[in-house]
Formats: C-alpha cells, structure tokens, sequence
C-alpha cells in the first residue's frame, strides 16, 4: 500500500536496515507492524472447513445451515478487516518514518569512525588518485598494502553503512535522484558573496563531479572525499539531502547573477540580493 508518506514496503525495509545495523527500534514500531499483521490476516482467513455429510437427513438439514453461517460469519469478517487495512498500514508507515531521524543519528558516530579510519589510512597512500587502486598498488610496499586494506575495509562497511542508510531514509521520502548520492553524506559550503566573486565555485564544482567520477574506484572515492577541505562529511536526513542538493543550484545561480551585472559592483548587487532572498 502506497501514501504520501511511502508504503509499507518501505517502512518494513527501514525496520529490517535499522535492526541490522542493532539501532533501538520503538515499540510503537513494532505495535503497529504488528496491528498491521493482525488485520492482515483477519482479512485473508480462509473459510471454515466443510463438515462430513451426515447419516441422516434430519442432521444433513441442521449441519448445512451451521456450515452456512459459518461461511457468512468468515465473509463479513474479512470484508470488516478490509475497512481498518489503510488505517494499519498508515499507522505502520508513520511509526517507521517518526523513527527515522533517531536512526539516521544512530548511525552517525560509526560513520565518523570509519571515516576517521580512511583518514589515517589516506596519509601513507599516494598522493595520485588514480594510483589508489588494486590493480595498480605496489603490493611488495608493506605501508602502501597495510593502509589500502584498512581503507578497503573501512570503505566496504562505509558502503553497506550508506546503504542501509538509505533504506532507512525511504520510509521518511526520497533523497531525489541517483545525483544526489553524495549530498546523503556531505554538505557544501554556503555561498558567500565573496566566495561567489571569487569563483570558488569552480573547485567545488570539480569536487563534486570528481566524486561522482570515481563512482566504480570505492576506495579512491572515499579517499578523495576524506582529503578534500571544503565539502563537510556527515550523514543527511531525506530532508537535509535536498537542502544540501539545493546549495549547487544557489552556487551556479548566484554566479550568473555575479555575471549578470553591467559592471563587477553591480553583479555584486546582484549577488548579494539574490543570496539574501534565497538564505
């Protein structure tokens, strides 16, 4: 059953990724997956067995009858478990999505660990992201192998980790398109207006599109995004990915208001106005 909230195919999903990741789920969570079955299977019960004909007409008459109101009595209580089926399903989908954020936060310290784990690991590897791959390691160089395969390790858990993250976050909305990826576990910095003078925007932009590059090389992604300064790395509510994904539009948008002007003062303007109406 699909609402404007998600379905419970999400919801459940959610459930399942925070119990894998031993998040504390509420048991209102659980009451109402429960609620939820009980009226499912109320709604699929299946019809009283058909009793043995009798020896005798008389009772042949009597054991139909009896047959017959059981038979109604399964019907009506399927067609009754019928009316309450969205209500328990919404009550599902909303209990999962009001544990959402408490599970996303959940899941914030053992992303600041394996983070800090690629942090250490990055300084002993090359410098060239192109060399931080398996193929293309020096594997006789006990430091560089030792560092690639804590980082290989760290950025696995980091993967199921995002993953399951995003399981969790579909029971509260979509994150928005596969681009948005990255915004689940970085922010960008707000433009300024000097930042915007100063044509910051085209090393984050570089930045950006690098990480998205790097999409089949894992360990030279993670890498990459650990060295960089500017973006900063924390796991996004589905809320805060689209308020991060918005930032690149705010950026590219008040560039062209920057070029927009007739002289570098009045681009400015134009800059700081448009800044100030979108804050």
């Amino acid at each position: 059953m699909m609402f404007a909230g998600g379905s419970v195919h999400t919801a459940e999903q959610a459930v399942v990724a925070a119990e894998r990741r031993k998040l504390p789920v509420p048991e209102t969570v659980y009451e109402a997956r429960r609620i939820r079955a009980a009226v499912f299977d109320t709604g699929h019960m299946p019809d009283p067995e058909r009793p043995a004909l009798p020896d005798t007409a008389a009772d042949t008459a009597e054991v139909i009858r009896r047959h017959a109101e059981a038979l109604r009595l399964a019907d009506v209580t399927r067609r009754a478990a019928d009316l309450f089926s969205d209500e328990a399903d919404l009550r599902f989908i909303q209990a999962a999505r009001d544990a959402v954020p408490a599970w996303v936060d959940g899941l914030g310290k053992e992303f600041t660990t394996l983070i800090n784990v690629i942090r250490k690991a990055e300084a002993k590897l090359p410098e060239d992201i192109s060399l931080i791959d398996s193929a293309r390691l020096d594997w006789n160089d006990p430091i560089l192998s030792t560092a690639y395969t804590r980082a290989e390790g760290a950025v696995a858990q980091l993967e199921q980790l995002v993953s399951d993250r995003a399981d969790i976050a579909k029971a509260a909305g979509s994150d928005g398109g596969r681009g948005n990826a990255l915004f689940a576990v970085a922010a960008l910095p707000d433009p300024t207006v000097e930042r915007v003078m100063a044509d910051d925007w085209r090393q984050l932009s570089t930045t950006v599109s690098q990480w998205r590059d790097l999409s089949h090389q894992p360990v030279a992604r993670w890498v990459y995004l650990v060295r960089q300064g500017e973006l900063v790395l924390s796991l996004a509510t589905p809320g805060e990915v689209r308020e991060r994904s918005g930032q690149v539009q705010r950026w590219r948008e008040a560039g062209h208001a920057l070029r927009s002007g007739l002289t570098r003062k009045g681009g400015q303007a134009a800059a700081t106005e448009y800044l100030a109406a979108t804050a």
